[in-house]
């Protein structure tokens, strides 16, 4: 069966199944269930591994790389860089700027076509044009 769709997991999302909270779980689930695509951003990727390495754990740092293994990585490209700065100065003109790497990661979910699963919907709901899908 094909692919219907892309969604971007967000780090929140991410940070619950490292964590094995249940409602993530499910939430993967469902989306395996549907055959959805399942995707992450460089920035995510690297928020983890922050959080990971900051921790000292080899555990931790390991079950990122895991978790990364099974998931399409989306890099940073030009046209993602470009339409990121756009957005973030849009934002910011209107008083509303969101923290570059908020603005990346939405950016990056929106030029690739794809959903983004989030409880983030406050702060990366502001970003013009992004599906967002709340998952908490």
């Amino acid at each position: 069966m094909a692919r219907v769709a892309c969604i971007v997991l967000d780090t929140d999302l991410l940070i619950a199944l490292l964590r094995g909270k249940e409602r993530a779980m499910k939430y993967i689930a469902r989306l395996e269930h549907e055959n959805q695509e399942l995707a992450t951003t460089a920035i995510n990727l690297f928020e983890l591994y922050y959080g990971a390495y900051k921790s000292g754990s080899t555990r931790r740092i390991e079950a990122v790389r895991s978790l990364q293994r099974m998931l399409r990585s989306i890099d940073i490209d030009e046209k993602i860089a470009e339409a990121a700065g756009r957005e973030a100065a849009r934002l910011a003109s209107r008083g509303m700027p969101l923290d570059f790497r908020d603005v990346l990661i939405g950016v990056t979910a929106r030029e690739k076509g794809c959903k983004l699963a989030t409880c983030n919907v406050r702060h990366l709901g502001r970003i013009e044009a992004l599906t967002i899908e709340k998952w908490c």
